[in-house]
């Protein structure tokens, strides 16, 4: 229970935080509803495809590219969330404060991505909610494949973030985690374009990345696939999220140790 309430402490406060600014707040929102009507009248521009379908449901471009664009949020939003809670704390002096609290490692890191997570879930809902009134097909999903992976997709994105913050920890600086996830996910991850266009070598390197499995999944939770049907993609958000999980926990533990022997802690 003092967990939770920790957790829920902190994910008020960053709600506080963030409702505080609101030009800021409703900015967001705006900009996604420009990306989608953007994303509707170029679409218009491309033709048919049976690329754009996954597990044997066709699709048009503006489906495939409207998922795509709704759910890479969590990618971007794992990378920026975590590192620049640690940032935030460091520049208004609050985290040697907040370290000296009762509070352990895991439970503060994984806490500061919450309130960031949930705006995220929102702002996806909105841009779906739009794509539907533009077109988008979403009669044929399936629910429980669609909340397996957005779970699978949060488990597997949020270890690049904790190790995006221990870079914070030790370097005082923003780590280039953003623009590497960022342009590859776009170019490589099938976000604007199937994979299949790519050549084969980048192909090879698209599959290494989560980001890549958790549209693969997504795109078939809405077009009507079963967990059984996309098992691969799943699995390997699996494995990614057991094997990154515990190491970026680790990694940001030791990055903390390292700041807190160096008398760097709040440093920027």
């Amino acid at each position: 229970m003092s967990a939770l309430v920790k957790a829920r402490a902190i994910f008020v406060r960053d709600a506080r935080v963030a409702l505080a600014y609101p030009a800021n707040f409703w900015g967001g929102w705006f900009a996604v509803a420009g990306q989608v009507v953007t994303f509707y009248f170029i679409a218009k521009l491309v033709g048919s495809s049976q690329s754009y379908g996954i597990v044997g449901h066709p699709a048009t471009y503006f489906d495939y590219v409207a998922v795509n664009l709704a759910f890479v949020r969590f990618q971007g939003i794992a990378v920026h969330s975590f590192q620049q809670a640690m940032r935030g704390q460091q520049m208004i002096g609050t985290l040697e404060v907040l370290m000296a609290t009762p509070t352990s490692l895991p439970l503060m890191i994984l806490s500061s991505g919450l309130w960031a997570f949930a705006l995220t879930i929102a702002q996806v809902l909105f841009f779906l909610a739009i794509a539907m009134s533009l077109g988008l097909q979403l009669g044929h999903a399936n629910v429980v494949t669609t909340l397996a992976f957005l779970a699978l997709t949060i488990l597997a994105m949020s270890p690049i973030g904790v190790l995006s913050a221990a870079s914070i920890m030790i370097f005082k600086q923003e780590a280039p985690t953003a623009l590497l996830f960022g342009g590859l996910g776009t170019l490589l991850a099938g976000v604007l374009f199937p994979v299949d266009r790519l050549p084969h070598w980048f192909q090879a390197i698209s599959w290494l990345l989560p980001i890549t499995h958790s549209l693969n999944g997504m795109r078939g939770a809405i077009a009507g696939g079963s967990l059984s049907e996309l098992a691969p993609d799943a699995l390997w958000l699996c494995a990614l999220t057991v094997l990154l999980g515990p190491f970026s926990l680790w990694a940001f533990s030791r990055a903390v140790r390292r700041s807190k022997i160096d008398g760097t802690l709040g440093n920027y």
